[in-house]
């Protein structure tokens, strides 16, 4: 089964330009802080393949091992990638974006392809699976941001 993915997240911090930097500068840096990342492989200059540890649920039958390929792009405040559909079971693109409103968003769409799915499970699989991958977008913003914390404001 094809579960298509559509998640927009948004986490309040602070960034110094510095941090902001730090951030989107360093590509593979951002994409090692993905939860459930179990390898990260450099294809070449931008080019990365991500192969994640199970989502979903072994136990209801509703799981995947997640592998896609990403084509990677930083520019003034964002982390850009593109699908490299012919890499992995899922065609994932997406930013994550610093807003100037101290907001760090982040949004990811795109495809996993061959879900095993119990036919008495497919009605909810969608939803599940879509409220894993946001579990997972939700902790992702969470490590960047402890990864650059806000700097303490003095009284």
């Amino acid at each position: 089964m094809n579960i298509q993915i559509d998640i927009r997240r948004h986490k309040a911090v602070s960034l110094s330009p510095a941090q902001l930097n730090a951030l989107v500068g360093d590509p593979q840096a951002t994409l090692k802080r993905f939860p459930k990342l179990r390898r990260l492989q450099v294809l070449g200059p931008g080019e990365f393949r991500l192969d994640l540890k199970t989502v979903g649920s072994r136990v209801a039958r509703i799981a995947h091992d997640v592998s896609f390929g990403a084509r990677v792009e930083s520019s003034e405040g964002e982390l850009r990638w593109q699908a490299m559909p012919e890499i992995g079971n899922a065609r994932l693109q997406g930013v994550l974006h610093y807003e100037g409103d101290e907001r760090l968003s982040l949004h990811v769409e795109g495809e996993l392809r061959d879900v095993p799915v119990p036919l008495m499970y497919r009605l909810v699989a969608p939803a599940f699976i879509q409220g894993k991958f946001s579990a997972l977008a939700d902790a992702y913003l969470d490590r960047l941001v402890a990864t650059h914390p806000t700097p303490a404001t003095s009284a």
